[in-house]
C-alpha cells in the first residue's frame, strides 16, 4: 500500500509542476501581447497629443495671419486717406487737382448701359452658325449647287 500512496504523491507533484509550467507559459505569451498592447496605447496617446498641439498651432497661426491682414488693410486705408488729404492741401497745380478729382471714382455714377443679359444663343453669324470659322472661296461657291440646310 505504501507504493500506491507514493504514486499518488508523485502524480500530484507532476500535475502541480505541469500546471505551474502551463501557467507560466500562458502568462509569458499573454504578457508579451499585453506589453505590445500597452506600447501601442502609449504611442497612440503620444500621437493624439502631438496632433492636438499641431491643431492648436494651426489655429493660432490662422488667427495671427487674419489679424496681420486686417492691420495691413487698416494701415493701407489710413495711408490712402492721408495721401488724399495731403494732396488736397499741398497740391498747388490746378491741373493736378483736376486730375485728382477725375481719378476718384464715384459710386453713384455706375454705367449700367454696358451691362447686358447673357444669352444662350448667337446672332445670325455667331459661333453657333454652321459656317463659322470656315473660309469659302467665291469661285468654288458659284460652281457648286447650294447645299440644303442641315438640322
Amino acid at each position: 500500500m505504501v507504493n500506491e500512496g507514493n504514486i499518488d504523491w508523485v502524480v500530484a507533484i507532476v500535475a502541480l509542476l505541469a500546471g505551474i509550467a502551463i501557467g507560466v507559459l500562458i502568462r509569458h505569451f499573454s504578457g508579451s501581447q499585453r506589453t505590445t498592447s500597452q506600447k501601442l496605447k502609449q504611442r497612440l496617446a503620444e500621437t493624439e497629443l502631438e496632433l492636438k498641439k499641431l491643431r492648436e498651432n494651426v489655429n493660432t497661426h490662422f488667427a495671427d495671419v487674419t489679424t496681420l491682414a486686417q492691420n495691413i488693410t487698416r494701415q493701407s486705408e489710413e495711408l490712402q486717406a492721408r495721401l488724399d488729404t495731403d494732396a488736397a492741401t499741398m497740391a498747388s497745380d490746378p491741373a493736378l487737382k483736376r486730375s485728382r478729382q477725375i481719378d476718384v471714382p464715384e459710386d453713384s455714377e455706375e454705367d449700367t448701359s454696358s451691362l447686358h443679359i447673357p444669352r444662350d444663343y448667337a446672332d445670325s453669324n455667331g459661333t453657333l452658325d454652321e459656317s463659322y470659322g470656315l473660309r469659302q472661296n467665291q469661285e468654288s461657291d458659284s460652281n457648286k449647287d447650294p447645299q440644303p440646310p442641315r438640322y
